[in-house]
C-alpha cells in the first residue's frame, strides 16, 4: 500500500525555500518518494485559512513515507522550513 505526504504551507516569507528545495528533493528520491503535486495557493473550498502553498508525495508504501520524515538529515531541513512560518504535514496511508 501506498503512503502519501501531503504538506500545507502558511508562509510569512520564502528566503528557505532555495536551499530547501533541492537537499529535500533528494531525500524523497533517496526513499523512494516522488512529487505529485505542488504549487501555490491551492483552490480552497472548506477550511478558514488559506494556506500559501501545498505539496503532495508519493512513496512506495508508509513505512517509507515515514522513515524519509524522520530521516536525521531532514531535521535541519524541517527548521530552515519553518524559519519562514509554519507547516501543517500529513503521512497518509494510501488505499480505500
Amino acid at each position: 500500500m501506498k503512503g502519501y505526504v501531503l504538506g500545507l504551507l502558511y508562509m510569512d516569507n520564502w528566503d528557505w525555500y532555495e536551499k530547501y528545495f533541492p537537499a529535500t528533493a533528494k531525500l524523497i528520491e533517496e526513499h523512494g518518494g516522488k512529487y505529485l503535486a505542488s504549487g501555490v495557493k491551492p483552490e480552497m473550498r472548506e477550511g478558514n485559512e488559506q494556506p500559501s502553498a501545498y505539496v503532495l508525495l508519493e512513496f512506495p508504501d508508509l513505512l517509507s513515507a515515514q522513515k524519509w520524515y524522520e530521516d536525521p538529515k531532514y531535521k535541519p531541513l524541517i527548521d530552515l522550513r519553518n524559519s519562514g512560518g509554519r507547516s501543517e504535514i500529513f503521512i497518509i496511508p494510501g488505499g480505500l
